[in-house]
């Protein structure tokens, strides 16, 4: 079933709902979703963590790399926690709202956090190393323009070209002149490496006619924000607009790699990190909608669905703070934003769209997330050590507050509590049920019965031991207000599978179905009524 909100529901389909929370599509029914806990080390306690990467690195150990508002860096696996920050200094001008882009190539790690140069961590390295400011730097050259006393980027991503191998790119600069140190601002220049191989980086960013670097404008409309590859192609976009990278039939000396054009006008992205890589296709979100785009169209996700649910509720002084995770465990595609009731601008709550069954999930509260990636399950083995399976998968996100409750990373969808120790609180909704196929008659609901069982964590039917609340409401058209009954609990393990409802006649028909519960889930694939017709209006 799908969580559609944006249309009245009485045109809902027999496979769609209206209102939920903390419930999600499972291949045969809904279920209430489960639950998080922190993991591995704490960090220090003035820390507020800002956002989080994983990947494997030397010895074919998994590690995350996160930063912090403070401007540490840090990277942990199940041996500890190390600080990686080049020099062991924090960065200056770090905050809640530094704005980091960053890629894996193989073991290595590339970062931008559009305050410094750029800077990659290798394999077996001990911290982070900067790209070189200074055009006659002894380092790796990323600011070639004497006139320049320091250059930032926007974003950073890499691009594995079918054409020279990979290469990095980067846009939105701004520049320091040397002279007046005053700023100025390239918003919609990109520029590229040059090329490099597996686990490497480049040398230099500086143009010759020995490599394939290159610098230049690119015509969209506002600041490029971010980009992302697809399909043998690179996409680049603004707020508004998106433009095209694609190799060409490079011969060497002063042939370009990379020809541009425009692509799109009117899709983009609302600002960084907010697209997601799907098999062969990408999904993302712009100010006018949620789409999917194949690498030769962009199609709508959200239109009479969600869309206008999602944009009615994100926090408008908080949109730079929305980002989105491909979980592929479970086939969907992850928004974590900011509501209206985000105190502190930090994620409450993600909405997903499970894409192998082209369906939405209604929001899920998440505790302030700030960034997330995706990881290997860390768990108790059976000889009772803790370690990353590498046979499962997961979401691990960071929380933006500086806590004592979020000291550590946390480990999404475990165990049926919330962070802090909170139960599951879980709704299924649906309003504008038509029991009869005449409008005008009324009828009187005697039973509902609904098929519940109990989950384990993998998602497998286990022992039941919990409850369900039922609660059914009518009204005599669409557009009254709904009438509930009192609501009745039903024992999931129980010889009597329905609950008794005392109701008066209605046309129209809601249900609810409620649930709290620290210690299980459920999963309902179905539901039974009894009812009487009782009179047709003349």
């Amino acid at each position: 079933m799908s969580f559609t909100p944006d249309i009245p529901a009485t045109v809902l389909g027999a496979n769609e709902y209206n209102a939920g929370y903390n419930v999600e599509t499972d291949i045969r029914g809904i279920r209430s979703v489960l639950g998080d806990e922190e993991i591995l080390f704490e960090i220090p306690d003035s820390e507020k963590p800002i956002w989080i990467t994983g990947g494997y690195r030397a010895n074919d150990l998994w590690w995350f790399v996160l930063a912090t508002a403070n401007g540490n860096w840090y990277a942990m696996n199940q041996a500890g926690v190390i600080d990686v920050t080049p020099g062991g200094n924090p960065f200056p001008g770090y905050g809640d709202d530094t704005n980091i882009t960053g890629d894996w190539n193989g073991t290595t790690l590339f970062v931008n956090d559009n305050i410094n140069p750029p800077m990659y961590l290798t394999a077996a390295a001990s911290e982070f190393v900067q790209y070189e400011n200074d055009p006659l730097g002894p380092g790796y050259i990323w600011n070639y323009n004497p006139a320049w006393s320091a250059l930032t980027a926007g974003f950073l991503r890499l691009f594995n070209t079918p054409n020279v191998g990979s290469i990095l790119i980067a846009g939105n600069l701004s520049a320091t002149d040397a002279v007046s140190s005053i700023v100025e601002n390239y918003p919609t220049t990109v520029r590229w490496s040059q090329a490099f191989g597996l686990n490497e980086g480049p040398t230099t960013w500086a143009p010759t006619t020995l490599n394939v670097a290159n610098e230049l404008e690119v015509p969209v409309r506002g600041p490029v924000v971010d980009g992302f590859p697809c399909n043998g192609n690179f996409f680049v976009c603004s707020y508004w607009d998106t433009v095209i990278f694609s190799p060409l039939n490079y011969q060497g000396g002063n042939t370009p790699v990379l020809g541009i054009r425009p692509f799109n006008q009117g899709r983009g992205l609302l600002n960084a990190n907010c697209w997601a890589n799907a098999d062969n296709t990408v999904y993302g979100l712009d100010a006018r909608d949620i789409w999917v785009f194949d690498g030769r169209e962009f199609k709508s996700l959200g239109n009479q669905r969600v869309k206008n649910y999602f944009y009615s509720n994100l926090n408008p002084a908080y949109t730079d703070r929305v980002f989105v995770v491909n979980n592929t465990k479970k086939n969907q595609v992850e928004i974590y934003y900011p509501s209206l009731e985000s105190e502190d601008g930090w994620c409450d709550q993600m909405i997903s769209y499970r894409y192998t069954l082209d369906c939405w999930n209604p929001p899920r509260q998440v505790y302030h997330a700030s960034s997330a990636t995706e990881a290997p399950v860390y768990e108790l083995f059976p000889d009772s050590t803790l370690d990353f399976n590498p046979a499962s998968r997961t979401i691990v996100y960071t929380s933006g507050v500086d806590d004592s409750t979020t000291n550590r990373i946390i480990q999404k969808d475990r165990g049926y509590q919330f962070l802090p120790g909170e139960p599951i609180s879980s709704e299924f909704r649906r309003d504008d049920l038509h029991l009869s196929d005449k409008y005008s008659e009324q009828l009187m609901v005697h039973r509902i019965l609904p098929e519940i069982n109990n989950l384990n964590q993998f998602g497998l039917v286990t022992v039941s031991t919990g409850n369900i609340t039922v609660s059914l409401g009518g009204s005599d058209s669409v557009g009254q207000e709904v009438t509930f009954q009192t609501a009745v609990d039903m024992q999931v393990d129980t010889a009597d599978p329905w609950t008794q409802i005392n109701q008066n006649v209605y046309r129209i028909n809601s249900i609810k179905l409620n649930n709290t519960s620290s210690t299980d889930t459920w999963i309902c694939p179905a539901m039974s009524w009894q009812f009487t017709r009782i009179q047709d209006s003349r």
